[in-house]
């Protein structure tokens, strides 16, 4: 996959691990999906999951680092209408794709808030990978399965 994606770049961007570039990012994301014509459902799925993904990163990822945080956010274009975004960090490992389905409530009373996000992730995308490159966590977000 890394070959394909390397030679598909459209963009990047990259933001502070601050809770208000999370807008500029989503922003940016919406951006590339009105020039590049993705349709609604692929719109949705990605920028949902930047958001949830980059809230994580953000409120978590560098909690009890030393390291300076660089957050890197590239979009690809893949074949068949496919698109992937892919977040890079230098925060603390941390692996998404390992969290177990949360348990469904007994009743409304029961919900907890929060704790949702890679559950929606997963039901929106197409894929969710990750990966662990030296001092980086790599997640690709893939979407783009045609209307």
């Amino acid at each position: 996959m890394s070959a394909l994606l390397a030679e598909s770049l459209i963009s990047s961007l990259n933001v502070d691990a601050r809770i208000d570039d999370i807008t500029k990012a989503t922003g940016w994301l919406g951006a590339l999906a009105e020039g590049e014509g993705w349709s609604q459902a692929t719109r949705f799925a990605l920028e949902l999951s930047l958001e949830e993904a980059l809230t994580n990163v953000v409120s978590y990822g560098f909690q009890d680092s030393t390291a300076v945080p660089r957050i890197r956010i590239e979009c690809y274009r893949l074949p068949e209408g496919r698109v992937a975004v892919r977040l890079i960090d230098n925060g603390m490992a941390f692996d998404p794709t390992t969290i177990s389905e949360p348990v469904v409530p007994a009743s409304i009373e029961d919900a907890k808030i929060g704790g949702h996000g890679v559950q929606l992730m997963r039901n929106f995308l197409e894929t969710l990978a990750y990966a662990r490159e030296g001092d980086e966590n790599h997640l690709t977000l893939i979407a783009g399965k045609p209307d």
